[in-house]
């Protein structure tokens, strides 16, 4: 679904601008380039919990059923 925003005529200029500058496709894609970069976002949030500590052997023995 999508939204519409208003922005003034100068923040239009300068998002055009910057979409060309980052080759993005479209003003959506790059206002989500920024969002990413300004909140620390990884492009891959695959695997990613935070806190999770890397499995031993001891804990998959641990978790096994026999």
């Amino acid at each position: 679904m999508a939204t519409t925003i208003q922005v003034s005529d100068t923040t239009k200029q300068l998002l055009d601008m910057l979409k060309e500058k980052k080759q993005a496709k479209t003003h959506d894609m790059l206002i989500q380039q920024l969002v990413q970069v300004e909140m620390k976002i990884p492009a891959s949030m695959f695997g990613a919990v935070k806190g999770l500590k890397k499995w031993s052997k001891e804990d998959r023995f641990e978790f096994h059923e026999l």
